[in-house]
């Protein structure tokens, strides 16, 4: 908990408490314990080291420690598997100690799905395999009641209301719908599924519409409005609130970011199609104003509670907030730089502009107290970079001179004072190689995949995109005959 919590401390406090300077000195103090405990117990199963594993795995993601979040989250799902908390099976317990499980096991699910989606990796957790009820209330949980037994399954059908049951099991339903839109993006559904997306019978149509029954399906206390988020606000529950409307509005906007149509002279060039048959520069509009709208609407609410008050710009930062903005964060650059006709109008590009923007201002207040705030912020940068050169022709220093993600300030620089960089996968040793990158998609899927590996490096990403283009923008560069790796990673 220290590891964890220590960033927050003011100079003062750490002072106070533990004769250092800062709170992270504090942190660069506890986090060498915390790892010599987790290997120790590693074969040791009991609830206690779940939840130490899992608080380990979370300081070590948003201080951006290499791979070692998940190694300490694989241990923590590991234990909870052997001791079956995904079951109904613990009747021998009190029924205090039955809930103090159940969230274990959930907490487990959470810290699954945030990992598959930033390390783009398909979730250990199977949904398939889990039977156990979702959590109660706090208040159930100190008077020891008795489980109401209702499931993800059930949830959708409960007739009481909200307050009955708490935030929390709508919360873990919406993770759970959104991990499985996000485990079409792991595999590069569009270059896999050979069902077209339209198909009411393909994977992407379905996972899609469970998402939008889900969200009808709210309860009017739980839809997005100013007054439901203050009135969650002001119960605690701000965060978790947020959390579920920015994750419903980014669904639209993870796979369905595939289908829009990269017309910059390379994609155009290379008149590639899909597993479907479809070509990449191919229009759906129902797909393309989906992801546009949902992409708005979702900078919309950050836009709102980034200028709202300070409590709302704590409940905003999030990591289930920072997953949505990197989902919409393409669509936004998007609508930026293709020139796409339905979307050219003047209004439309500055209010993108504007929201992206935004997206890498609440970076820059994240990085304050999470590492791994900074790499993203960075990542987002590369990102225009990659279409501004593409759409524009304007290759900045960023790429030309020096490498945007690394470097002193880069998001892969290892700060002095950090515990440990830990394992880092690269490009041809446990990562893609950049010889699959023929593509604008392929370049910016590149970029925003892996946060745990090697920071990438743009110009060399950048380097290896134009040598596709068949014509002489760098140094007279030969084509590149690669073909993309559709394989899950």
């Amino acid at each position: 908990m220290l590891c964890l919590s220590s960033r927050y401390l003011t100079a003062e406090e750490t002072n106070d408490y533990f004769g250092l300077a800062s709170g992270l000195d504090v942190c660069k103090t506890y986090t060498p314990l915390a790892r010599a405990l987790a290997r120790a117990s590693s074969d040791d199963p009991s609830v206690a080291n779940i939840q130490g594993n899992l608080v380990l795995a979370f300081s070590e993601f948003i201080n951006n420690e290499g791979s070692s979040h998940w190694m300490y989250a694989g241990t923590a799902i590991r234990m909870a598997q052997i001791m079956r908390l995904n079951k109904e099976y613990h009747q021998s317990h009190t029924l205090k100690e039955q809930e103090i499980r159940r969230r274990t096991f959930w907490a487990c699910l959470f810290m699954d799905k945030l990992l598959a989606f930033f390390l783009t990796k398909p979730p250990t957790l199977a949904a398939i395999n889990i039977a156990c009820a979702l959590p109660g209330t706090d208040a159930s949980l100190a008077y020891q009641e008795p489980t109401r037994g209702i499931t993800v399954a059930t949830l959708g059908s409960f007739a009481g209301f909200p307050s009955e049951i708490g935030i929390l099991p709508y919360l873990i339903k919406t993770v759970c719908l959104y991990g499985d839109i996000v485990d079409m993006n792991v595999c590069n559904h569009r270059f896999v599924d050979k069902a077209q997306p339209t198909d009411p019978l393909s994977t992407f149509h379905r996972s899609h519409a469970a998402m939008k029954v889900w969200v009808d399906a709210l309860p009017p206390s739980l839809t997005w409005s100013e007054q439901n988020y203050a009135n969650h606000a002001a119960l605690g529950q701000g965060k978790a609130f947020v959390a579920i409307h920015f994750l419903t509005r980014s669904a639209f906007c993870v796979a369905h970011q595939a289908y829009l149509p990269q017309l910059d002279g390379s994609s155009i060039l290379m008149d590639a199609v899909d597993a479907a048959g479809w070509s990449l520069l191919h229009r759906e509009p129902e797909l393309i104003s989906t992801c546009v709208s949902n992409a708005l609407a979702t900078a919309t609410m950050a836009s709102y509670l980034y200028g709202s008050s300070a409590r709302a710009r704590s409940d905003l930062q999030s990591v289930w907030v920072a997953a949505s903005l990197f989902s919409v964060a393409n669509t936004l650059l998007w609508l930026q730089y293709s020139n796409d006709p339905l979307y050219a109008d003047a209004a439309t590009i500055e209010k993108a502009e504007a929201f992206f923007n935004l997206v890498l201002d609440i970076m820059n207040l994240w990085g304050v107290h999470w590492r791994a705030a900074r790499q993203w912020m960075h990542t987002f940068r590369a990102m225009r970079a990659m279409y501004r050169a593409a759409y524009l022709g304007e290759v900045d220093d960023t790429i030309l001179l020096g490498d945007g993600l690394t470097g002193s300030s880069g998001a892969g620089a290892v700060d002095e004072d950090s515990p440990s960089s830990g394992y880092r996968p690269r490009p041809g040793d446990g990562y893609i190689s950049l010889n699959v990158v023929p593509s604008l998609y392929d370049s910016l899927r590149f970029l925003a995949s892996d946060t745990s590996a090697e920071p990438k490096r743009l110009q060399s990403v950048w380097m290896q995109f134009a040598s596709g283009w068949p014509i002489d923008f760098l140094n007279g560069m030969a084509p590149a005959d690669a073909t993309v790796d559709q394989e899950c990673p």
